[in-house]
């Protein structure tokens, strides 16, 4: 079973780059950061050279089936997802490769089981931030004293070190707990002296995400900060959002 549906014209163009026959390199860029293994109907006009069928067997992306309706194909497919290069009003899901803001499309993250390898997340995240002119880390409970000890020691070891702010979003403005206090930060100076600190109050008014956030990218969290610690017995999972 294939992961999802290609609309005709990018069928086309990958069938163009695959025999590099005058491909658009810019919608093919596009494509190929968003392609899994793809549907591809018999009867397509490709399937009339009768070299073709075998030939595109070997394809590890292509799954040639004997449907014609992109519908019924959509419902086969595991994400049940067309991707498109135009505005589409089908009555299934589409993902156009040419809209800026798509919530839709491949985001690379982790999922770690109870305690097991969460220091390859905390490895990750680190390395993710380095780059980044500031950082922002929003959690509501990051302070609540029975996890402040060890969510400062994730801080420590995922902030770089190195002049730049780091912004604290925490409290509550809907049960009015107050943001980062003065000695908090003042610990957290003690670990990088370079850290220009601010904290702000977390609106749970209308939000609900914990995540971390540079000006390049901004990384979801399955729950707080304090279950990415190895002293939590808890799931964590991320997702990173690349900021375009």
């Amino acid at each position: 079973m294939a992961d999802l549906v290609l609309c005709d014209l990018l069928i086309d163009e990958y069938l163009k780059y695959k025999f590099d026959n005058n491909f658009d390199k810019e919608k093919t860029r596009k494509l190929l950061k968003l392609i899994q293994p793809f549907y591809l109907k018999d009867n397509h006009p490709i399937m009339k050279d009768p070299s073709m069928p075998m030939l595109l067997s070997s394809d590890p992306l292509i799954e040639i089936i004997d449907i014609v309706d992109n519908e019924e194909l959509v419902k086969r497919s595991n994400l049940k997802l067309m991707v498109a290069d135009n505005y589409t009003r089908e009555s299934f899901t589409t993902l156009n490769i040419n809209e800026r803001n798509t919530k839709l499309g491949v985001r690379f993250g982790g999922i770690y089981p109870n305690r097991i390898d969460k220091d390859k997340a905390i490895k990750h995240i680190k390395d993710l931030l380095l780059d980044g002119d500031y950082v922002k880390v929003s959690d509501s409970y990051i302070d609540f004293n029975s996890s402040w000890s060890e969510n400062k020691r994730i801080l420590e070891e995922i902030i770089p070190k190195k002049n730049m702010d780091l912004i604290i979003e925490s409290g509550s403005m809907r049960n009015r707990r107050p943001s980062l206090g003065g000695d908090k930060k003042n610990e957290l100076n003690t670990i990088c002296s370079d850290w220009n600190i601010r904290a702000s109050q977390y609106n749970d008014n209308i939000q609900h995400d914990r995540y971390i956030e540079t000006n390049k990218v901004k990384i979801l969290l399955s729950s707080g900060l304090y279950n990415l610690s190895s002293s939590s017995n808890k799931d964590f999972a991320y997702i990173i959002d690349l900021k375009r």
